[in-house]
């Protein structure tokens, strides 16, 4: 398996478990949550997507993805339609974005629309990240030549992922521990 393919297979499982603590602090707008959600967590896990996601994984994405449309595949439509969610996620992204900052900026925004608007942006999130898993991928691991992937990575330059490669950068620290925290809680209960 080439770096880049690896990579991103690699970006899927750690986009799933920043999803996951996503989802975990979303559901403490929710009017029976015993809990108050973690703002900074939050913005933090948000500022992550549109810096890594949204601007490497997603345009990586959509080169191999335009390479295997020159191939013809028989995944052409889905391909077309994966390119376009790209878009519409990067779209939802600053509109959730948005919203959450005018929360952090003590603007009223009532829990229902962030409820709505972030199960809305991680499900998307999610379904888009299953259909590539399911379809797209496995095409990936026997479409592409040593050759062709090289000329990818060319085209690409591997990017390091500032979250999880890189839990010491400070800017994601925070986040990145609370991750780790919310896995061994889960754990710790499964058990």
């Amino acid at each position: 398996m080439h770096k880049i393919q690896r990579q991103l297979y690699t970006d899927h499982h750690h986009l799933q478990r920043l999803l996951s603590c996503l989802s975990h602090e979303i559901g403490c707008y929710d009017y029976d949550s015993k809990r108050s959600a973690d703002l900074d967590i939050i913005l933090s896990a948000l500022d992550y997507i549109q810096t890594y996601p949204d601007k490497w994984h997603h345009p990586t994405e959509n080169i191999i993805f335009d390479k295997l449309l020159e191939k013809d595949v028989q995944e052409s439509d889905l391909i077309e339609q994966l390119k376009d969610e790209h878009e519409e996620i990067m779209l939802e992204t600053k509109k959730i974005c948005e919203l959450f900052n005018s929360v952090a900026e003590d603007c009223i925004v009532s829990a229902e629309e962030l409820l709505t608007g972030a199960r809305h942006f991680i499900a998307l999130q999610r379904q888009h990240l299953e259909k590539e898993n399911e379809f797209i991928y496995p095409l990936m691991d026997t479409a592409f030549s040593e050759k062709e992937w090289n000329e990818i990575e060319k085209a690409t330059k591997l990017q390091s992922d500032p979250l999880f490669n890189n839990p010491s950068k400070k800017e994601y620290d925070h986040l990145y521990r609370h991750i780790l925290e919310l896995e061994k809680d889960k754990q710790s209960d499964q058990a």
